[in-house]
C-alpha cells in the first residue's frame, strides 16, 4: 500500500518573466459596452445639431475672412484664400457626412421600430398586393431586418467618425499653410528677390510632399523587415501625422486613420476619397466666388476690377452698398450728389500701404515712443496718400485737396476723407477717377473710375 511519503511531491520552479504577467485583458467594461450598443443616441444628437448650425456656418466664416484678405499683402492673399478654401471644403464636408449620417441613422432609428412591431420581417403567407409566390421572391431580396440594420449601424458609424476627423485635419492643413506663409515672410525680408518665386515655392512644397508620401508607400511594401526603413518610416508619419492633427488630436485620428485604411476594401477609396475633396473644394470656391472681397483681391484683377464708368457698383456708393459689405475700395456718399461739396473715401488697403512707404509702429516702438510724436508722423504720412491718389472728375485734376485721417462708421475701416468742391461738375452724369501710384506686374495701373449724377447745389 502506498504512503503518502511514497507519493511524488511537485517541484516548484520559479516562474519566467513571461509567466508571471498578468494576461492583458482586451474585454471591455460593461458600462462601455452598454455606450458603444447606444452610441446612435448621441451620434443622432450630435449630427442633427452639427447641421443644424453648419448651415449658415460657411456665410459668417467668409465674412469673417473678409477683413484678413483686405488687410493681406499680394502675397498674403494668396495663402490665405488657400487656407480659407480648405476650412470651407472642411464645412462643406461636415455638412455632406453629418446630413448622410443624419438621415441614415434616422432611417437606422425607423427600422429597428418596425422590426420590434414585426420580429418575422416579410409575411411570406400575405394575401395582401401580389400574393405569397411575390412574397417570397422578396424575402429572399430583403431576408432579415436585423442583419441589415446591423450593417446601416456599422456604416453609420464610419461616416460619424469620417466626419470627424476630416474637419481636424482640414483646419490643421490650413494652420500649416498659414504658418508656412509667416515663414516666407521672414524669408522675404531677408531675402526680398524671393517675393516673384512664392508661388514657385509653394508649388515645389506641395510636389514634394507628393512624392514623399508615394515614397514612403513604396518603401514600406517593397522593404517591409528593413529596420532603418521601418525606423525612418515610423518617425515620418509620427511629425506628419502630429501636423495634422495639432498634436492633441494625434491619437483619435490615428485611430480612425489607420482602422479604416487597413480594413477598407475598396481598392477605389482613394480616387473616390480625392474626387470627392476635390468637388467640395469646388464648393469652397463657388461660394466666395460672388463675395466682393474674395472675388477682386485675387491678383491682377485688384488693378481693374473697379474701372468701369458705364456700370454703377453697388460697394462704390453708402446709400447703395449692401448691409454688411465692407468698404475695401474708394467710396462716395450717394450715386446722386447735390451740393457744393462731394465726399470721397479712401480706405487704406494693407497691400498699397506698402506701396506708399507708410511708417509702422510695432508694439515696442509704441511703448517706447510719446503719443505727440506718432502723431507728427501720421501727420507726415497724409503727404504719401496725396502724392499716391491723384484725383480728377471729369479729366480736370485736383491736386490742392485736403486728405485727413477717417474711420468709415460701417465697419470701422481705416482710411482717408476728401471733400471734393463741385464748381466743376456737370448736371448730370460725371466720372470720378483715382489714379494710384501702383502698378501691377505688367504695368498697369491701379486707376478706380466711379459714375455719379450731380443735380447741381
Amino acid at each position: 500500500m502506498a504512503t503518502n511519503e511514497d507519493k511524488e511531491t511537485p517541484i516548484e520552479t520559479n516562474p519566467s518573466p513571461e509567466e508571471n504577467k498578468e494576461p492583458i485583458s482586451t474585454k471591455a467594461p460593461k458600462w462601455l459596452k452598454k455606450l458603444e450598443t447606444q452610441s446612435w443616441q448621441a451620434e443622432l444628437l450630435i449630427s442633427g445639431l452639427v447641421v443644424a448650425g453648419l448651415v449658415r456656418l460657411p456665410d459668417f466664416f467668409i465674412h469673417w475672412v473678409e477683413g484678413y484678405i483686405f488687410e493681406s499683402t499680394e502675397m498674403g492673399y494668396i495663402f490665405l484664400s488657400i487656407a480659407s478654401l480648405l476650412i470651407l471644403a472642411g464645412i462643406n464636408s461636415l455638412l455632406v457626412f453629418f446630413g448622410i449620417h443624419f438621415l441614415f441613422r434616422a432611417i437606422w432609428v425607423a427600422l429597428l421600430g418596425l422590426n420590434s412591431v414585426y420580429p418575422e420581417g416579410i409575411d411570406v403567407n400575405s394575401t395582401n398586393g401580389t400574393g405569397p409566390k411575390y412574397w417570397k421572391k422578396t424575402k429572399e431580396k430583403y431576408p432579415n431586418l436585423s442583419a441589415y440594420n446591423l450593417e446601416l449601424d456599422k456604416k453609420c458609424s464610419l461616416i460619424f467618425s469620417l466626419a470627424s476627423v476630416t474637419i481636424i485635419m482640414m483646419t490643421a492643413i490650413s494652420a500649416i499653410i498659414l504658418l508656412i506663409y509667416q515663414l516666407f515672410r521672414l524669408l522675404i525680408s531677408l531675402f526680398p528677390f524671393m517675393t516673384d518665386y512664392v508661388l514657385h515655392i509653394g508649388v515645389a512644397i506641395y510636389f514634394l510632399f507628393l512624392i514623399v508620401s508615394i515614397g514612403i508607400q513604396y518603401l514600406a511594401k517593397k522593404y517591409p523587415d528593413n529596420k532603418r526603413v521601418e525606423k525612418w518610416i515610423l518617425g515620418y508619419s509620427s511629425i506628419i501625422g502630429g501636423l495634422f492633427s495639432f498634436y492633441i488630436f494625434q491619437k483619435p485620428i490615428g485611430y480612425i486613420t489607420s482602422i479604416y485604411s487597413s480594413n477598407v476594401k475598396s481598392k477605389y477609396f482613394i480616387l473616390i476619397l480625392t474626387v470627392v475633396s476635390f468637388l467640395l473644394g469646388l464648393t469652397g470656391a463657388r461660394q466666395t466666388k460672388n463675395n466682393p472681397v474674395y472675388n477682386n483681391f485675387d491678383g491682377e484683377k485688384y488693378f481693374t476690377f473697379n474701372n468701369k464708368p458705364h456700370q454703377f457698383s453697388a460697394f462704390n456708393y453708402d446709400n447703395l452698398r449692401p448691409e454688411g459689405m465692407r468698404v475695401f475700395t474708394p467710396s462716395i456718399s450717394s450715386d446722386v450728389v447735390h451740393g457744393k461739396v462731394m465726399k470721397v473715401f479712401i480706405p487704406t488697403v494693407e497691400r498699397e500701404k506698402e506701396k506708399m512707404g507708410l511708417k509702422e509702429f510695432n508694439m515696442w516702438e509704441r511703448l517706447k515712443s510719446e503719443r505727440s510724436f506718432r502723431d507728427s508722423v501720421y501727420e507726415a504720412d497724409l503727404s504719401k496718400y496725396i502724392v499716391f491718389n491723384q484725383i480728377l472728375v471729369n479729366d480736370l485734376a485736383y491736386p490742392n485737396l485736403d486728405f485727413q485721417y477717417y474711420e468709415h462708421p460701417n465697419a470701422s475701416e481705416d482710411g482717408v476723407l476728401i471733400y471734393l468742391p463741385t464748381d466743376h461738375f456737370l448736371k448730370g452724369k460725371n466720372i470720378l477717377e483715382i489714379r494710384k501710384n501702383y502698378f501691377s506686374k505688367d504695368g498697369v495701373q491701379k486707376i478706380i473710375k466711379i459714375p455719379f449724377y450731380f443735380e447741381g447745389e
